[in-house]
């Protein structure tokens, strides 16, 4: 098992309110490796747009809700094993340009009086507890696809998580892999399987679900080379579900919008005002751009996080994140990784997006495609209660090469406040 705990905070730039902070790019802290037992896809840089969609099941036996769905988890740990929680149809899915990655099911046990000699990835001790997902892979790409098969079940910060185990309590013939091809994590053209991982948490790890929002997560690095160039990175984020309150809880909080405050718990969000359905459409050249709705809300980092808001006041911290919609209309790809300006009470003050804080992919729309970007601003909370009006520009675009597109020309939007 790979279990991985590091702590990166990054120091955001404060907004203040005559000049502006401008985006940064997002740092991947180095990650520790508790007990490596796997490989993992080099990371490269990504030029595709990340597609969500839900699959439709695949027809196969599922276990009832007090059956063990693994029962791997006894034979080799000798273990007496509880159910705890089934969920059947989580909705997990994840399409990187046709590679699909779908969860069907897992399950949550708790294992005690285990053997010593199983007991390393649960900090030695005899007692434990095993999520078990059911994974199904299909290439519907054109070409031989390598993939991995990176999951994780994230925990307070995107550096603290547990990452999916592809070997221990996990018999021979229900691991992942290929049944047509014989390189490790190689899968056919058209080729569809289904396999089981799990992710092994100590009593410790498991109790902190309780304390936090956690997160499944379905990783990208799907690429048509053993080498992982230009692989597809954009991932699949997901709220983990672990006992039936929580479930109830999740299925009636307020639902926002997927900046990386709310995927990477960097902070917990309390809506201060939101309006969706605006549909309001500028063009920037060959490209609609449309304002589909606003969410203002004042954030409390998590403990992870709090030095990276270290430079704001103590009145709070509201954030703005703005949907838009675009439709590239143009014959060439548009580069989403741009900075916007908010013009606040005309010639108050000038904010500038908050690129770290912003959804990674998609990184580009291509030509004849759709797609969303979302932009974040911050705002010290005693500052944001005296602005009046708020003006976004978007834009320009960006190309190849590092000049403005279509003439420099931005989107305008006055922004309901």
């Amino acid at each position: 098992m790979l279990k991985k705990w590091v702590m990166g905070p990054v120091v955001l730039t404060s907004l203040l309110l005559l000049t502006a902070c401008g985006e940064e790019e997002k740092e991947t802290a180095p990650k520790k490796a508790v007990e490596p037992k796997k490989e993992k896809a080099a990371e490269t840089e990504n030029t595709e747009p990340v597609e969500e969609t839900t699959n439709e099941p695949v027809e196969a036996e599922t276990a009832d809700s007090n059956e063990v769905m693994n029962p791997a988890i006894a034979e080799q740990s000798e273990g007496e094993v509880e159910v705890i929680y089934t969920n059947k149809n989580p909705e997990y899915s994840h399409n990187m340009d046709g590679f699909k990655v779908l969860i069907d099911e897992y399950q949550v046990v708790k294992v005690t009086d285990m053997l010593p000699s199983v007991t390393i990835p649960f900090d030695d001790q005899t007692d434990g507890y095993v999520v078990t997902a059911k994974v199904t892979l299909e290439n519907g790409t054109d070409k031989p696809a390598y993939y991995n098969n990176s999951q994780k079940i994230q925990l307070d910060s995107e550096y603290n998580y547990i990452a999916a185990d592809h070997m221990n309590f996990i018999n021979e013939k229900d691991r992942v892999k290929s049944t047509k091809e014989t390189e490790t994590g190689k899968y056919a053209v058209g080729e569809k399987v289904t396999g089981l991982v799990n992710f092994l948490f100590t009593n410790e790890e498991f109790e902190s679900l309780k304390t936090v929002k956690p997160k499944y997560i379905i990783e990208g690095g799907m690429a048509d080379n053993n080498q992982f160039k230009n692989s597809f990175n954009g991932e699949g984020n997901f709220d983990f579900i672990f006992n039936d309150d929580q479930a109830k809880a999740v299925a009636g909080a307020q639902k926002f919008y997927p900046d990386q405050l709310t995927t990477d718990n960097v902070a917990d969000k309390k809506m201060i005002f939101e309006k969706a359905g605006i549909n309001e459409t500028k063009q920037i050249g060959d490209v609609k751009v449309t304002l589909e709705g606003v969410q203002y809300t004042e954030i409390t980092p998590g403990d992870a996080n709090k030095a990276r808001f270290k430079n704001f006041g103590d009145s709070g911290i509201v954030a703005l994140t703005v949907k838009l919609n675009l439709d590239n209309q143009s014959d060439q790809p548009i580069n989403l990784s741009l900075v916007s300006k908010m013009r606040i009470d005309e010639n108050r003050g000038t904010a500038f997006s908050e690129g770290m804080l912003e959804p990674v992919n998609p990184r580009e729309i291509k030509a004849g495609s759709q797609g969303e970007k979302y932009h974040v601003f911050l705002f010290n909370k005693d500052e944001f209660n005296i602005y009046k009006k708020f003006t976004l520009e978007f834009g320009p675009f960006i190309g190849d090469n590092g000049k403005a597109l279509f003439k420099e020309k931005f989107a305008k939007f006055n922004l309901p406040r």
